[in-house]
């Protein structure tokens, strides 16, 4: 799907004003609420939007350290390692990558004993062959998409 610039339009309210609904949306943007419904529903089958999950901080939640874990895998044992990695609440995403590593980790923890334990839980996985671990000093900001719509809309014109 190209993504025309109306539901750009809507995407950037959307982020702007998540809790609002759709009905303010309509509002803001000049539309029906039926127009708007419908472009957040094409969004919606797009896979463009694909969640309505909150954002939580980790920091809030009292797992205030932030590390990046690379790691390397045994080529023989990715879907089993995957899957055992997967057990570990505390690893919240898991990327595969091309380059000197085979995954990326970005794991929380309470504190740095925390994290050394769940370091040692990861390098005991079977098939984990060798990791490198980054820890966040500062998150300059999160995840942001904003400034990508913004850029999309400005190309639509």
């Amino acid at each position: 799907m190209v993504v025309k610039k109306a539901e750009l339009e809507m995407l950037r309210m959307m982020i702007e004003a998540p809790r609002v609904g759709v009905r303010e949306w309509a509002r803001r943007l000049g539309i029906a609420r039926g127009t708007a419904q419908a472009r957040v529903k094409r969004l919606e089958d797009a896979g463009v939007i694909r969640s309505y999950r909150p954002v939580l901080s980790n920091v809030a939640l009292g797992m205030p350290v932030l590390a990046y874990v690379r790691v390397n895998v045994s080529q023989d044992r990715l879907e089993d390692t995957f899957t055992d990695l997967e057990q570990i609440p505390e690893l919240i995403e898991l990327n595969s990558v091309a380059g000197d590593v085979d995954l990326v980790c970005r794991v929380v923890a309470r504190d740095l004993e925390h994290l050394e334990a769940l370091l040692q839980r990861i390098i005991r996985t079977k098939g984990v062959r060798q990791t490198r671990s980054e820890i966040v000093l500062r998150r300059r900001f999160g995840t942001r998409v904003g400034p990508l719509v913004d850029s999309l809309i400005a190309e639509a014109d």
